[in-house]
């Protein structure tokens, strides 16, 4: 699965609308270039010794600080926190390096190199720390006091495999998993795979086709394969089944079938590469809604592709 973002223009607004990441790209910028151009007349005065590693440590900031604006302008901060948070701490450790050798020294150069790396620890520091926070943390609600910006949270997807209640063959052997911190910031984070069994369909239907039943037990009086159960129209009935429904056949036809509801994407959404029931789409894209039923919601695309999204992602129209 691409990245998020790859398919869409950097968009910068984040950065912007977040006071956190808009005053500590400002920061990170203006310091880079106080520590860079001291450490040149530095080296250029008192020779390459004075300066060291911090020559290697400057060129890692820079890159850094572009990781983190392509980052951000791309919404892919799930994709990335982990590289960032890496090289941070390596940044983070030149720049106390880089004060400790030259504050107080009372020579011009030196000086602003440690004022410049002054800077750019606290700069790292700060996002270091948004980047492990997870949704829950009180580190990353404060942040987000300052702004959102639109962005999606830095908590890593949260795995645990259960037992399937869809299409046992569908989840390589039958194992599913609960996903969080792929949500958009104050939204809830998607369902997990075992309350998608109680609220979704089952599996992703063909266009145009009637969403299949629900299903919470397959075992039982009340079970797929129940006499209860073996007529068509029955499913989903629930305790007591009752008569044979007539079949629907309102919506199976062709793909100009007009579906009850249609939504807007309030956030962009990368499917799971673990759960092919789901589906991906933009910010902005409007898809038809063929069950909204539960947490996730059976959406089917322009281009015909039908699955699952996260009802918390959507927006009826």
């Amino acid at each position: 699965m691409p990245p998020r973002g790859n398919n869409e223009r950097l968009d910068f607004t984040p950065i912007l609308t977040h006071y956190l990441f808009l005053f500590t790209s400002i920061f990170s910028v203006i310091a880079w270039f106080i520590a860079f151009i001291a450490q040149i007349v530095a080296t250029s005065r008192f020779g390459h010794h004075t300066v060291g590693t911090l020559w290697f440590a400057i060129w890692l900031q820079l890159f850094l600080i572009l990781g983190v604006l392509y980052t951000l302008a791309s919404d892919s901060i799930a994709m990335h926190r982990f590289q960032i948070v890496t090289f941070g701490s390596v940044a983070i450790v030149f720049a106390v390096s880089g004060v400790n050798e030259s504050i107080f020294s009372s020579v011009g150069s030196l000086d602003a190199i440690a004022a410049g790396w002054l800077i750019l620890a606290i700069v790292d520091i700060l996002w270091v720390l948004y980047f492990t926070s997870e949704e829950d943390s009180l580190t990353l609600y404060l942040f987000n006091s300052l702004g959102t910006g639109g962005l999606t949270p830095p908590s890593r997807r949260r795995r645990t495999r259960t037992t399937s209640m869809h299409d046992p063959t569908g989840y390589g052997g039958g194992g599913g998993y609960s996903a969080a911190g792929v949500g958009p910031i104050g939204v809830p984070p998607p369902q997990s795979q075992s309350q998608k069994s109680a609220n979704s369909v089952v599996g992703p239907t063909s266009p145009g086709s009637v969403p299949s039943a629900h299903v919470a037990d397959t075992s039982g009086p009340q079970g797929v394969n129940s006499p209860l159960m073996s007529t068509p129209g029955n499913a989903g009935i629930g305790a007591g089944g009752g008569p044979p429904l007539p079949a629907d056949t309102s919506v199976v036809g062709s793909d100009t079938t007009a579906y009850p509801y249609k939504a807007k994407a309030l956030y962009a959404y990368t499917a799971s590469p673990d759960d092919p029931n789901e589906i991906s789409f933009s910010k902005g894209e409007v898809m038809d809604i063929i069950d909204k039923t539960g947490k996730w919601w059976q959406a089917r695309k322009d281009d015909g592709s039908v699955g699952i999204a996260p009802s918390n992602y959507l927006q009826i129209i």
